[in-house]
C-alpha cells in the first residue's frame, strides 16, 4: 500500500508516540538489549543504527491513546484528496471518540492505520468508514504540543521522578529500597517472595509489601531491560460461576 503524505502542520500518530517517548524516559541509559543490537551491527557489519525499545514506545502509545480516547488529545483521519467526496475541503476528519474507544489497539496503543473497522465501529458513519480504510491516524502538531505541555507539568514521567510524591505522603519506593532490590536480584533464580523475605530478614525498615516490590521489579525491567528483572506475567483465575463449588452440610459437590 502506497504510503500517504500529510500535511505540514500534522503528525501521524506513531510519530506522536516516539515524541512522547523520548520525554518520558529521556535522561535514562539506553536499555540492555538496544546497547547489546546496536554494539552486533557496528561490530559485524560496521554500521551505525538507530534503535529504539519496544516497552518505552508501548507505554507511550498507551499514554497517548488514553488521552485520546478520553477526550484530551483529538484525532484525525487523513487521506489523499481523491479518497474523500468532492465537496470536501480534503483536510483531516476528526475522529469522534466514541470510535476511537472501539478501534482494535495493537499492544494497548492506536496504530497509524485502523485496523480492520466496520459499520459497528463507525456507529454506520459510512464516509468514515471508507476514509479510515484508506486514511493515516494523525494529531495536529500544535494540540499535541499543548497537550505534551499539560502532561509533563504533571510531573509523573518516568523522567521525572525526582518530583514524584513531593507532596503527600512520601514513596515507599526510596533510592535506598531500589538499589537494595537491584542488588538482590542479581542473585539467580530470586523470586518476589525470596526478595521480600530476605529485605526483612536484612533489618531493613522500609520493605514495603511484596506487591510493591513486585511492581518496583517491573518498573526496573521497563527501566533497564536486563533480564534479571522479567518476570512471567502470573494470569488471573477467573472466577468460577454456573455451579456451586461448597456443600452445604450433608451434601456433596458433583
Amino acid at each position: 500500500m502506497t504510503d500517504l503524505v500529510i500535511a505540514d502542520d500534522f503528525l501521524r500518530f506513531s510519530a506522536a508516540v516516539n515524541r512522547l517517548a523520548q520525554g518520558m524516559w529521556g535522561g535514562f541509559r539506553r536499555p540492555v538489549p538496544v546497547r547489546r543490537l546496536k554494539r552486533e551491527y557496528k561490530e559485524k557489519y560496521k554500521i551505525v543504527v538507530s534503535v529504539g525499545y519496544g516497552p518505552w514506545k508501548e507505554t507511550a502509545a498507551q499514554r497517548l491513546t488514553t488521552a485520546a480516547i478520553k477526550g484530551r488529545l483529538p484525532v484525525y483521519v487523513s487521506t489523499s484528496p481523491e479518497d474523500q467526496s468532492s465537496d470536501c475541503d480534503h483536510k483531516p476528519v476528526m475522529i469522534p471518540t466514541d470510535v476511537l474507544g472501539r478501534l482494535i489497539t495493537r499492544r494497548g496503543g492506536i496504530p497509524n492505520r485502523a485496523i480492520q473497522p466496520s459499520m459497528k465501529t463507525v456507529r454506520d458513519d459510512k464516509r468514515l468508514l471508507v476514509l479510515l480504510h484508506k486514511g493515516l491516524l494523525v494529531v495536529r502538531k500544535c494540540e499535541f504540543e499543548s497537550w505534551y505541555r499539560s502532561d509533563r507539568a504533571n510531573g509523573r514521567w518516568p523522567s521525572q521522578r525526582s518530583r514524584l510524591k513531593q507532596g503527600g505522603r512520601p514513596s515507599v519506593q526510596t533510592h535506598a529500597l531500589r538499589d537494595a532490590v537491584i542488588n538482590a536480584m542479581r542473585s539467580p533464580n530470586m523470586t518476589i517472595a525470596a526478595l521480600h523475605r530476605q529485605l526483612v530478614a536484612s533489618g531493613r525498615s522500609d520493605v514495603p509489601s511484596p506487591d510493591t516490590l513486585e511492581r518496583l521489579v517491573d518498573q526496573l525491567y521497563l527501566e533497564t531491560g536486563e533480564a534479571v528483572f522479567f518476570r512471567i506475567k502470573r494470569s488471573r483465575r477467573k472466577p468460577t460461576s454456573g455451579r456451586r463449588l461448597t456443600a452445604k452440610p450433608g451434601e456433596t459437590t458433583k
